[in-house]
């Protein structure tokens, strides 16, 4: 999956987490740290679910239009499937 990522650590930018039992999505963002969602899926993992974080991106739109192409998952609004602690 391509994405416009840039290669700046500070930049902003958008992510995707995805839940692959349910086959929905959600774009999270603009953050400039994924940490917090990365534990957070990981935590979700260890409770049977199937999220996973990524792919990044600069552009919010591109990057769901993209990943809702490739996977075939329904949109959903942010903060709805995961809730990281901070």
């Amino acid at each position: 999956m391509e994405t416009d990522f840039a290669p700046n650590p500070s930049a902003p930018f958008f992510l995707i987490v995805a839940d692959y039992e349910t086959h929905r999505f959600c774009v999270e963002g603009p953050m400039t740290n994924d940490g917090p969602w990365n534990r957070a899926a990981g935590r979700a993992r260890e409770n049977d679910r199937d999220v996973r974080c990524g792919p990044k991106g600069l552009d919010r739109r591109s990057l769901s239009a993209e990943f809702q192409r490739e996977s075939g998952f329904g949109g959903v609004p942010p903060g709805s499937i995961l809730r990281p602690r901070e």
